[in-house]
């Protein structure tokens, strides 16, 4: 599957593929409502795609099908949200993905890869792990505690999200 850097013309493709992979939220207890949860706003995808941190799959047909939006914060990229249409999700869309980030992130000269997730959801922390993601401790006054305390307020919660770290050029 082609993964190429977003365009400003696909920022209005991305949140129905963000909803699609939200969907499976429906069967997840007490995650239901992330499934109808607002998606990234255009504007948010606008700037991330200007700073030339987010990715898109596309199918030989030229439809979007994943995306994979980061930002760079100092020395890490971190992974605001990937998602993968339902039609699209185990054919390694979401791992080609990350590794564009990763490729990113090592070209930029950066130290790590970063985000945020459910500890307890199949498709979320195990998943990351099996990439060579870890967790990261994120200590009160880190960039990940703040991360992890802006989704508690957004109604995530807090007990089943975990932060994680893997080092540029070590997985995926």
């Amino acid at each position: 599957m082609p993964i190429r850097p977003a365009r400003p013309e696909d920022a209005a493709l991305l949140p129905a593929i963000e909803r699609s992979a939200g969907a499976l939220f429906r069967g997840v207890a007490g995650l239901e409502w992330i499934a109808d949860d607002d998606a990234m706003s255009d504007a948010a995808h606008q700037r991330l795609i200007a700073q030339g941190t987010s990715w898109v799959a596309q199918t030989d047909a030229g439809q979007l099908c994943g995306f994979l939006a980061a930002e760079a914060f100092g020395d890490d990229l971190h992974v605001w949200e990937l998602a993968v249409d339902a039609g699209h999700q185990r054919k390694g869309v979401g791992r080609q993905l990350v590794r564009a980030a990763l490729q990113h992130a090592l070209r930029a000269g950066m130290h790590a890869v970063t985000l945020t997730t459910f500890r307890d959801v199949a498709w979320n922390a195990a998943w990351y792990a099996r990439l060579g993601f870890q967790p990261d401790p994120a200590l009160p006054g880190s960039r990940l505690h703040e991360v992890l305390q802006a989704e508690a307020r957004h109604g995530l919660p807090a007990q089943r999200r975990v932060a994680m770290r893997l080092p540029v050029g070590r997985g995926a």
